[in-house]
């Protein structure tokens, strides 16, 4: 009987530690973290990807300005800003004012043979 009553009373401290504040922002934070690095770790391959369109752009078609580097950025931020660029630019023809002529010509041929590209045909 007295064995129940110890069990008794380690459960309920154990239930009122858990429930105290600061036991709830450790697990919160715990969490938070632990979410992060699952994201991180799922995204790997399309951030490898998308880095390794981005050095082969840079590479083909330097010297390029500034502000088309920025724009290379941003479109090589993640596999939705790739295939938009393409649909709106390379199959809509669309003007595009960051790069113009045989620059866009190229930079639409980059993106097709890239593999992020490759991925959303098969989708």
């Amino acid at each position: 009987m007295f064995r129940f009553f110890i069990i008794a009373a380690e459960i309920i401290v154990l239930v009122i530690v858990l429930r105290s504040p600061f036991v709830q922002y450790l697990f919160e934070d715990i969490q938070n973290s632990l979410s992060e690095w699952l994201v991180s770790v799922a995204t790997l391959p399309e951030r490898k990807e998308l880095q390794s369109l981005q050095d082969r752009i840079n590479i083909q078609l330097s010297p390029l300005k500034p502000y088309q580097q920025n724009y290379v950025k941003q479109i090589t931020a993640d596999s939705a800003s790739v295939k938009r660029f393409h649909h709106t630019y390379c199959e809509n023809d669309d003007i595009n004012p960051n790069f113009t002529g045989t620059k866009r010509v190229q930079l639409c041929l980059i993106i097709k043979q890239s593999s992020v590209m490759q991925v959303a045909k098969r989708d």
